[in-house]
C-alpha cells in the first residue's frame, strides 16, 4: 500500500473520530440522521484529502532520502 493510500485512509478515520469527539463534547448535535451523515461524509472526505496530501509528501521525503536499489545488486548485502 502506498503512503498516499495509507495517510487517506488515516485522514479518513481520523475526521470521523473528530466529529463523533465534537458530538460528545457538545459542540455538534447528531441527533437528526440526515445532518449528522453530511457531517461525517464531510469530515471523512475533508479528512481523507489531508491525509493523502500529508502521505503523499512523506513518501517523497522518504524516497529523496533513501534512494532504491541500483537494478544491477542482487538484493543481499555484501559479505565481510
Amino acid at each position: 500500500m502506498s503512503s498516499t493510500g495509507s495517510g487517506a485512509g488515516c485522514g479518513v478515520v481520523l475526521g470521523i473520530v473528530l466529529v463523533l469527539l465534537a458530538q460528545q463534547f457538545g459542540l455538534l448535535s447528531l441527533s437528526a440522521l440526515v445532518p449528522a451523515i453530511e457531517f461525517l461524509i464531510i469530515a471523512g472526505v475533508i479528512g481523507g484529502l489531508i491525509g493523502a496530501g500529508i502521505g503523499y509528501a512523506l513518501g517523497h521525503r522518504y524516497l529523496a532520502n533513501h534512494p532504491p536499489a541500483s537494478s544491477g545488486s542482487s538484493g543481499t548485502p555484501p559479505s565481510g
